[in-house]
């Protein structure tokens, strides 16, 4: 499989063993299923109507039932400080998560960084576009350097193009069998943590497996109102931290893949995976737009996974990504003739 330093396929082994036992003395925790429907109106005076989470608790808590009362606020027009402050954390996050995955169609632009002071200057190793159906299974990808001259790389449903921009012409690209197969697509069609293409019902067994057997993963935290381009969004800051099993290791994004399968769907043909080590944890921001509470915009950074002292891995190296959400998620457009644009992102990095 074709490496590139930084790019879509860093440090992943995608398929890893089943999840050992939580530590011992932990009772498991049955979710309570409270039933509301989720209405989604993404015009005029619609918001959503809530569906209750199983398994909440308070802003910072992982147990008990969510409180999803609070959110009823964001059905008034413009927001203010105060709104934002009632608003529990938790169960935003989960409403939002599940909002998020339960998309059919899934189109970002992601942009990758493997130093901290490229990170801060926005000056990305690699930016690329991509739409995925997951009803069909179509998919189109635009892959490209951080360079402006650098050429740029397509697939369109598994064919493999190239374009350059120094030659201007296109050509047949040679990643048929790498990153522009169907399995490799995971990779390139999430914001790396989430996906899309679930069932409310799937949604719900992920929501409470986060929340039960995969407890202390997620932790929402900071919660502000941010407006950009005089929009309004909410920004939500979630720690995943990684968590310690009965074997004496700790697990941060292989609990994502763990309570995914607990959906019973395959990872391999939904596709599902997640970027890091099976002990990355992960330090994300979201915008989330209060109407739909689906993301507009995330910042994603990995933290180093713990080794067994419960201390940070001093060998970790630096990896972080923006990703702009194109919503409601429907199929690109993708130029494959003519001079194509550049994938780029298209927000305000550093808007706070």
């Amino acid at each position: 499989m074709t490496q590139w330093p930084g790019g879509p396929n860093h440090q992943h082994d995608p398929w890893p063993p089943p999840p050992p036992p939580r530590k011992s003395g932990g009772k498991a925790l049955l979710a309570a299923v409270i039933s509301f429907a989720v209405v989604l109106v993404l015009g005029g005076a619609g918001l959503m109507a809530w569906r209750q989470l199983a398994g909440g608790g308070d802003a910072g808590s992982d147990a008990g039932e969510v409180d999803a009362s609070s959110l009823e606020v964001l059905r008034k027009g413009r927001l203010t400080e105060q709104d934002v402050a009632r608003l529990d954390r938790t169960a935003l996050f989960y409403a939002s998560w599940k909002a998020t995955v339960t998309q059919p169609v899934m189109h970002i632009t992601q942009a990758s960084y493997t130093k901290r002071a490229d990170f801060d200057r926005n000056r990305p190793d690699f930016v690329w576009e991509s739409g995925y159906d997951y009803r069909t299974k179509e998919w189109q990808l635009a892959w490209g350097a951080g360079e402006a001259d650098a050429p740029v790389s397509f697939c369109d449903n598994g064919r493999s193009l190239l374009y350059s921009y120094y030659l201007k012409k296109w050509s047949e690209g040679t990643q048929a069998d790498t990153m522009c197969a169907p399995k490799r697509a995971y990779r390139y069609i999430s914001d790396n943590l989430s996906t899309g293409g679930l069932t409310a019902e799937q949604a719900d067994v992920w929501v409470r497996a986060l929340r039960t057997d995969y407890k202390g993963l997620v932790n929402p935290s900071e919660l502000k109102l941010a407006e950009v381009g005089g929009k309004q969004y909410l920004r939500l800051t979630v720690d995943f931290t990684p968590v310690r099993r009965a074997d004496g290791l700790y697990y941060g994004g292989q609990l994502l893949m763990w309570s995914f399968k607990e959906t019973k769907l395959d990872p391999q043909t939904h596709p599902y995976s997640y970027v890091g080590s099976m002990g990355t944890g992960y330090h994300a921001e979201y915008h989330l737009d209060p109407r739909t509470l689906l993301p507009a915009f995330s910042e994603i950074e990995e933290t180093p996974a713990p080794g067994r002292d419960g201390r940070p891995r001093a060998d970790a190296g630096f990896y972080a990504w923006r990703v702009r959400y194109h919503l409601p998620g429907r199929m690109p457009e993708l130029r494959t003739s003519g001079k194509p644009d550049r994938p780029a992102l298209d927000w305000p990095v550093g808007k706070r």
